[in-house]
């Protein structure tokens, strides 16, 4: 396993051990789960170009971890009344959709390719600070005025690379159905 996925899969497996520091009202150790699940998100990434460790299951294992850790990460918050649910409600869809775009093209044989676009990397980067900081927040290191322009950003640009990825989708249906995809 390349270094790279080996932070992948740490930042999956981050995933419950936050939401259980959550749970425990443990924020100052929630705060640097939180900071290492972050960490790996940007070194996995630079990792694989530096190392020259691209791999096919990382291009799959990246986003996937993005979102597993994420989404956790802001239905544990959101369960416990810290972030807005309608926030939460907003990510999870977003990811929920995509991931079922993705699944539902595989299995009807015409897998799109999975590859990252400025706007989700931009939504990524949101919703990392914005869950963050508010982690932050409650650990005692206060930073309340960026909050609520990082949760307005997170929400703007969920719409914006979900709206982005659901036509990216639709076009490449639309592509396969006019045979042009199968070439390529």
């Amino acid at each position: 396993m390349t270094i790279p996925n080996f932070l992948s899969v740490l930042r999956i497996l981050l995933a419950p051990v936050f939401f259980g520091l959550v749970a425990y009202k443990n924020m100052t150790w929630a705060f640097w789960v939180f900071f290492v699940g972050g960490l790996t998100d940007s070194l996995d990434g630079l990792l694989a170009r530096l190392l020259n460790q691209r791999s096919k299951l990382g291009k799959t294992l990246d986003p996937v971890a993005d979102k597993v850790f994420l989404s956790s990460a802001a239905l544990s918050l959101g369960w416990y009344g810290i972030i807005p649910r309608w926030v939460v409600i907003v990510f999870v869809t977003r990811d929920i959709l995509l991931v079922s775009g993705v699944v539902l093209l595989k299995l009807v044989d015409s897998p799109i390719p999975v590859e990252p676009h400025a706007l989700g990397k931009t939504t990524t980067g949101f919703q990392v600070f914005y869950l963050g900081f508010v982690v932050m927040n409650i650990s005692g290191i206060h930073f309340n005025a960026l909050i609520p322009a990082l949760q307005v950003g997170s929400v703007i640009f969920s719409f914006l690379s979900g709206g982005y990825y659901i036509f990216r989708g639709l076009s490449w249906v639309q592509k396969e159905k006019n045979g042009s995809n199968r070439s390529s």
